[in-house]
């Protein structure tokens, strides 16, 4: 039997087709009709400027025992690669493309650029919607809106809530660009979401999030939430309460930082409880990444590796990442397999039930078999013919 609906049997070509299965022929002439794919829920989480030692299993000053825990139960990405700032990872993930090809690689893009993710391209989300998926983005776009065309809800979310820049105040959702150039930037869908001034954004999108999952039924439709919260990034503000545990720290800007990742370790714990409270998490995938390294300027910390945000050595773009879900099939283990940015597209478009004509012309790989079942994956890099020797290349197993 099936979880998913109980097998029919019948004579002949008098086939009971159910929805969500297929038929096949017994050896008595009868048909069983069988379960197809059963896409799992997507629960996408992206932290902001987030550094490599800036969670419990890495660091010694940090405390998150929720996001240990759904690490250890599931599978560490610890040669996971990411983009030195902001604009730049997120629109590849986005796209599934190397940021050369969306012209999105030089920086972020400011409140007063006229510039977004290119129009022609299917994003991820789009893609999803194709194959069923109810969409959700949660937090931070900073992809552009300088035409309602590159609004979220125009790029394939069925609904938005968040703010549009970077660099948002967690209270008054202030942003600035420039003396006296200031806005205020948190937003429902296509309109402004005035009534939430003075709550603070870590704990208010932990709340729509669950909201969503409380008020969508799990049986009739996948879900996909992006949640991409601003934390931890600069302003460093974050509730009083979460300070007092780290008063031992005796640099201030690392204790504020610390509080705040606090609070996405809080908010983390909270959204699983309600995948499991409402019928979600047995056919869950939850991912966990940074956008870019931390900036030690302002309390982030990428040891033992050289760099920081805004640069291309290991501390700019190696990322905190880890996969939790009850699919996996090789658990609570370490992952050395190089996983990018850009393979969650097409990762996430396959176990979705898509297949490739879906993916042609991203970057990224689908790599869901080395991070549940620890296969290795051999990417073909280059061949040379040398003009003097007909011998081949060898083949790289990196991109």
């Amino acid at each position: 039997l099936s979880p998913v609906g109980r097998i029919e049997c019948s004579k002949g070509p008098d086939v009971l087709h159910l929805t969500g299965f297929d038929k096949l022929p017994l050896c008595d002439g009868g048909y069983a009709a069988l379960p197809r794919h059963r896409p799992p829920h997507i629960i996408f989480i992206m932290t902001d400027d987030q550094g490599f030692n800036d969670i419990g299993y890495h660091s010694s000053d940090i405390m998150t025992p929720a996001l240990d825990k759904l690490a250890a139960d599931g599978v560490k990405l610890e040669n996971y690669y990411i983009q030195p700032i902001c604009t730049p990872s997120r629109s590849q993930l986005i796209t599934g493309r190397y940021q050369i090809h969306t012209g999105l690689q030089h920086s972020i893009i400011r409140p007063r650029q006229p510039s977004c993710l290119p129009f022609d391209l299917v994003t991820l989300p789009q893609r999803l919607q194709e194959l069923g998926y109810s969409t959700h983005l949660v937090g931070k776009w900073h992809l552009g809106f300088y035409k309602k065309e590159c609004l979220p809800t125009r790029r394939g979310f069925d609904t938005y809530f968040g703010s549009l820049t970077g660099s948002v105040n967690y209270y008054t959702y202030d942003s600035c660009d420039g003396p006296n150039m200031c806005g205020f930037d948190l937003h429902e869908g296509e309109s402004v979401a005035w009534g939430q001034r003075g709550k603070y954004s870590t704990h208010l999108y932990t709340q729509r999030v669950r909201k969503i999952l409380a008020t969508h039924d799990p049986q009739s439709q996948p879900l996909f939430i992006f949640l991409s919260f601003q934390a931890v990034h600069t302003p460093l503000q974050s509730p009083r309460e979460y300070i007092y545990p780290y008063r031992g720290l005796g640099n201030v800007a690392r204790r504020k930082y610390a509080a705040m990742v606090s609070v996405v370790d809080e908010a983390v714990r909270n959204i699983t409880y309600a995948l499991r409270k409402y019928g979600y998490y047995q056919n869950s995938v939850i991912i966990f990444t940074t956008d870019n390294g931390g900036q030690p300027l302002f309390g982030g910390s990428n040891w033992p590796l050289r760099g920081r945000k805004g640069t291309y050595w290991e501390g700019g773009i190696r990322g905190l990442g880890f996969v939790h879900s009850p699919l996996l099939r090789k658990k609570r283990r370490v992952s050395k397999a190089l996983v990018h940015i850009t393979d969650w597209y097409p990762t996430l478009v396959g176990l979705a039930g898509g297949n490739e004509s879906l993916m042609e012309g991203v970057d990224g790989f689908n790599v869901w078999e080395a991070i549940s079942e620890g296969k290795e994956i051999t990417y073909l890099h280059h061949i040379s013919f040398p003009l003097q020797s007909a011998a081949l290349g060898h083949c790289k197993s990196f991109k």
